[in-house]
């Protein structure tokens, strides 16, 4: 690989929600526009491009891209990632850039085999709330990445929230089931909050503004305070008070057990999608990650 420029050239395959994400927290970090590439075969996910990132270049083939990129990002969703990778090989079999996977579930042994050959590989498992720069991200290196290349993979990530090292491969499952499908699990404990505040008689903007206000308080609180989720929850449960009567119907209905339960089929999932092989039905690089 070429010696690290400051803001290197950057190419993205697949332009959906996250590389949207990412390209939006690189350019608000100062990265030059002029430095990154967005690669996607769908012509109206390019038209939106253009609109979002108008001083970006946006392409339908990686034969139209920077002569040699020292980054590439697969932001494709995962049964299209073998595209891509033909794609890398093809273009950059001797610059040799940096690759940075978000595809889900798929192995830097797999992406190996659709390379070719070794490249330096960082395997990412960023999460929803990165659209919003509030995501974090599970990071693991393959041996070829040096630690120049950590730090810049590392600092793409951050620029949409905050990221972890991880000194497994297999780990990433673990991250999957805990932080890349958690927001769904947030979401659903509000939905349900949502469903109750209303059934008392609030309104639904009413109900919103305290159980969203409530959730974000409680997760800062989480985050700023010295004291576990345990000894917080007991300050706030007084003896015979109203949080206990929750806390009881919650214990009897055994939800630990049950969201435990579910984080773990969450992490089985993840584990067979990683041993399964994408089938090459399509030349298109299509845009997005899937979970």
């Amino acid at each position: 690989m070429a010696q690290r420029s400051e803001h290197p050239e950057i190419v993205f395959f697949g332009g959906g929600n996250m590389g949207q994400a990412l390209v939006g927290g690189l350019l608000d970090s100062g990265w030059p526009s002029g430095q990154i590439t967005v690669i996607d075969t769908d012509p109206a996910m390019r038209a939106k491009l253009d609109q979002l990132f108008p001083k970006c270049h946006i392409r339908q083939q990686a034969k139209s891209t920077p002569d040699p990129a020292q980054v590439v990002v697969l932001a494709v969703k995962p049964q299209a990632i073998h595209i891509a990778c033909r794609e890398v090989a093809a273009k950059c079999q001797s610059s040799r850039p940096l690759v940075i996977s978000i595809a889900a579930g798929m192995t830097i042994r797999n992406i190996i085999t659709w390379l070719g050959d070794k490249y330096p590989i960082v395997r990412c498992m960023p999460n929803m709330p990165a659209l919003v720069r509030s995501g974090t991200t599970g990071l693991y290196a393959s041996p070829e990445v040096s630690d120049i290349q950590r730090d810049l993979a590392q600092g793409i990530l951050a620029s949409v929230g905050s990221t972890l090292w991880l000194q497994q491969e297999t780990l990433l499952d673990a991250v999957t089931a805990v932080s890349g499908s958690g927001p769904a699990y947030f979401f659903f404990l509000i939905e349900a909050m949502l469903e109750a505040a209303q059934s008392l008689g609030l309104t639904a903007a009413q109900a919103r503004q305290l159980t969203v206000h409530t959730a974000a308080g409680a997760a800062k609180l989480v985050e700023k305070s010295d004291q576990d989720p345990y000894a917080l929850r007991r300050a706030v449960t007084s003896k015979g008070g109203t949080t206990e009567a929750a806390i009881e119907v919650l214990e009897q209905g055994d939800v630990k057990k049950t969201i435990r339960a579910a984080i773990t089929q969450a992490a089985q999932k993840a584990q067979s999608l990683s041993r399964s092989v994408p089938s090459a039905q399509t030349d298109a690089v299509t845009s997005g990650q899937g979970e």
